[in-house]
C-alpha cells in the first residue's frame, strides 16, 4: 500500500501542469481583511496585482502590489484608512495537478495615507486552481500580516501563466 501511495505522488508530480522553470504568472485578485481580533467590526477593501517568476516547478519569487482601504475603527466610520502594501515574496509549490497549492513568506512595504510608511513580514497560503489545460487560472490566498495588530486577509482572483 506504502509503495502504490508512493509511486501514486510521483505519477501525480510527473504529470502535473506545473510550469517549468522561467515561466511567470501574473493577475489580480480582491478580498478583505478576515477574524483580526481588534478589527472585527470594520468593513475592509483588498485589491492586489501579483506576479511571480518561476525558478523551477516547485519555488518561485514574486512581488505583489495592492491597494487596502478600512474603516478606521468601526464598521461605518467617516474616516477610512488607506495603504498601499509593495510586497516581495518567496512561495514553495506542491505540483499537483489542477490543484497547486502554495505557502511562502515575505517582506512588505506599506505607504500609508495618514500616517509614515512601515514595513511588515508577511506569511501566507495559497492555492492556483486550473482545471483545464490552458494558461488561465483561478487564485485564492490567505495571508497574515504580522504588523499592525496582525492583520488577515482573504483574496481570490485570476490569473495567467506563460
Amino acid at each position: 500500500m506504502k509503495k502504490t501511495i508512493i509511486a501514486l505522488l510521483a505519477l501525480l508530480t510527473i504529470s502535473s501542469a506545473a510550469v517549468a522553470a522561467d515561466s511567470i504568472a501574473f493577475g489580480v485578485r480582491a478580498g478583505g481583511e478576515i477574524g483580526s481580533n481588534n478589527q472585527i467590526d470594520r468593513n475592509t477593501e483588498f485589491y492586489e496585482g501579483f506576479g511571480d517568476l518561476y525558478l523551477n516547478r516547485l519555488v518561485s519569487i514574486g512581488a505583489t502590489l495592492a491597494y487596502s482601504a478600512a474603516d478606521h475603527k468601526s464598521f461605518g466610520s467617516i474616516r477610512r484608512d488607506e495603504s498601499y502594501p509593495l510586497t516581495a515574496l518567496f512561495k514553495v509549490h506542491v505540483p499537483i495537478p489542477f490543484f497547486q497549492p502554495y505557502a511562502g513568506l515575505g517582506q512588505a512595504f506599506i505607504l500609508h495615507n495618514h500616517r509614515s510608511s512601515t514595513g511588515s513580514p508577511v506569511a501566507f497560503a495559497g492555492a492556483d486552481i486550473s482545471p483545464l489545460p490552458i494558461p488561465l487560472f483561478l487564485n485564492i490566498e490567505y495571508r497574515h500580516q504580522f504588523n499592525g495588530g496582525d492583520l488577515d486577509f482573504l483574496a481570490g482572483g485570476v490569473g495567467v501563466k506563460f
